[in-house]
């Protein structure tokens, strides 16, 4: 197991981003890309959770695609697998680490009346 402390500085937070939302029209940045996965039928989003212990592995969490400059002329970023691991101290069911390996996991957390089935079918369209 190995404790790790989330980043704070938003910089950093952009480094990771992950899934889409509906942005502005235009083919402007949208900035609306967000560190979220789907484990199961929820959606755990980022958080800044100061210390963090990293469990066992349980599972896998998926990363939705995003492309938040649709014509910047790439693709944005793809759909990724990773780990899911369990947080020392916390239920599955509302917070879980994932990364490519417990040393850069990232903390993330679901909120039941925000983050259900629906979420994750926009998503990905499909659970």
């Amino acid at each position: 197991m190995r404790t790790v402390r989330t980043l704070v500085l938003a910089g950093a937070a952009l480094v990771m981003v992950t899934g889409c939302a509906a942005g502005g029209g235009g083919g402007e940045a949208s900035g609306s890309c967000a560190y979220v996965v789907a484990y199961g039928e929820r959606a755990y989003w980022g958080i800044d959770g100061g210390d963090f212990e990293v469990g066992e592995a349980v599972g896998v969490a998926r990363k939705p695609p995003c492309d938040d400059t649709p014509s910047d002329g790439d693709d944005g970023v793809p759909a990724e697998k990773l780990t899911a691991y369990r947080v020392v101290g916390r239920d599955t069911g509302t917070a879980l680490a994932v990364g490519t390996s417990p040393d850069d996991a990232v903390l993330v957390t679901f909120d039941p009346d925000k983050h259900g089935p629906e979420v994750v079918r926009k998503l990905f369209g499909e659970l």
